[in-house]
């Protein structure tokens, strides 16, 4: 043990550190009596350093391999012209290629689609069916048939196709729901076609199986022919039979079966005037149809689902009644050798003795040494009335006339003379 100083802390200015006094403490390493004589660092302040910290810059040639290489002369231009010029002839040919393959693809699914529209599905089933039951056709015409035996169609599954045993058997379906077999076709593709089959009058129901070696399959969904070989009635109720018309047109009412369709056609009318109408629930039909002068046979025709017709006619006629023209020459009587203008008019009536406007005139004039002179088609006015001048010259002394064709508008013709005397 060795004398030393000992040491204490002030306790009013504790930041002075310990006080050494001498004392008498035990021996201790030489490094351990300089660390007792050291004075402790005072606490550290929590305020930041403000000292600026500075790095020295890399060296000049450290970032030399991160930048571009400009250390060579750049491609040059015909190069450049060379690689662009490559570049369009190959992306030329991409899309001669690209184009040859996207037609040959199209072509290819059209024809492929057109193959499986031409033929029946026979690997889809439809609504109602499982993949291994055959499908019927659906009658056309909402099934109405008019005509016995008919064939029955319809589709086969294609996994049956070549196997030994497997074939389509159809049946009726009876209104207790009892199946008769009424054909069996083998199969040899996925379309079958029965012998033609007698169907009774009315509904006739039909559904088809796959028959296999270990027994028959599902029921097809139903189908439905309905035989009916009975012509529709027809009759008419408007206008009677040889009936008075005066109208440009008629409307030809009647009844027959709902859903029938009924034509009209006018045998003296411009082009036959056909038009047809299908008949609604209540099976009465209204068609309009033109009539002209004189007699008019009108036919129709009744057609109903199944293709059975019924023929009926009626004539009317179109009846202006005795048509009345009233001529005029004016002057009646005049001089040979002097030249004449002659005004010839024409007054013309229907049955009813009002004007008869619209109808087409033609006068003709005639004077003794003259051959005739005659007028451009004319035409009356509201009033029934129409009226044609000519200059008359060089004739000779003798009797004349004027003459008019009237025709109305129907195809009506009346004819009119009134003498002209030249002295």
């Amino acid at each position: 043990m060795g004398v030393v100083g000992w040491a204490r802390v002030d306790p009013n200015d504790p930041s002075r550190g310990p006080v050494f006094t001498d004392a008498t403490i035990p021996d201790m390493p030489m490094r351990e009596r300089r660390a007792a004589h050291v004075r402790p660092r005072p606490p550290s302040s929590d305020r930041l350093r403000t000292d600026t910290i500075r790095t020295d810059a890399p060296p000049r040639g450290a970032l030399r391999r991160y930048g571009p290489d400009r250390s060579g002369r750049g491609t040059r231009l015909p190069t450049l012209l060379a690689i662009v010029g490559g570049c369009i002839v190959v992306g030329f040919f991409a899309v001669k290629v690209g184009s040859g393959l996207v037609t040959d693809v199209t072509s290819a699914f059209s024809s492929a689609m057109a193959h499986l529209s031409s033929q029946a599905p026979a690997t889809l089933a439809p609504s109602g069916a499982t993949l291994d039951t055959p499908v019927l056709d659906p009658p056309d015409n909402n099934g109405y048939v008019s005509q016995t035996p008919t064939p029955i169609q319809g589709t086969a599954p294609g996994g049956a196709l070549g196997k030994t045993g497997y074939s389509v058997v159809v049946y009726r379906v009876g209104k207790d729901g009892a199946r008769q077999e009424v054909a069996k076709v083998a199969l040899s593709t996925t379309r079958f076609v029965t012998p033609p089959i007698a169907l009774n009058e009315g509904n006739n129901v039909f559904v088809a199986t796959l028959e296999t070696p270990a027994g028959e399959g599902q029921a097809s969904p139903q189908v439905t022919y309905i035989l009916d070989t009975t012509p529709p009635p027809i009759t008419v109720t408007s206008p009677a039979q040889n009936a008075q018309l005066s109208a440009g047109s008629v409307d030809v009412t009647g009844k027959t079966d709902a859903g029938v369709t009924v034509t009209i056609r006018n045998r003296q009318a411009p082009g036959g005037a056909q038009s047809n109408q299908t008949a609604g629930t209540d099976g009465r039909f209204k068609l309009t149809v033109p009539v002209v002068a004189g007699p008019n046979t009108i036919d129709l025709t009744a057609t109903d689902q199944a293709g059975n017709t019924t023929n009926s006619s009626i004539v009317v006629n179109r009846y202006y009644g005795q048509l009345a023209a009233h001529l005029t020459a004016t002057p009646s009587k005049f001089a040979a050798a002097s030249q004449t203008t002659v005004s010839v008019a024409i007054h013309a009536t229907s049955a009813n003795g009002g004007p008869l406007a619209n109808a087409k005139v033609t006068f003709t004039v005639q004077i003794q040494g003259l051959g005739p002179i005659d007028s451009p088609e004319l035409t009356t006015d509201a009033t029934g009335v129409a009226t044609w001048q000519v200059p008359v010259s060089g004739g000779a002394p003798g009797s004349g006339r004027a003459s008019v064709l009237v025709t109305s508008p129907a195809g009506d013709e009346v004819r009119e003379t009134t003498p002209i005397t030249t002295t």
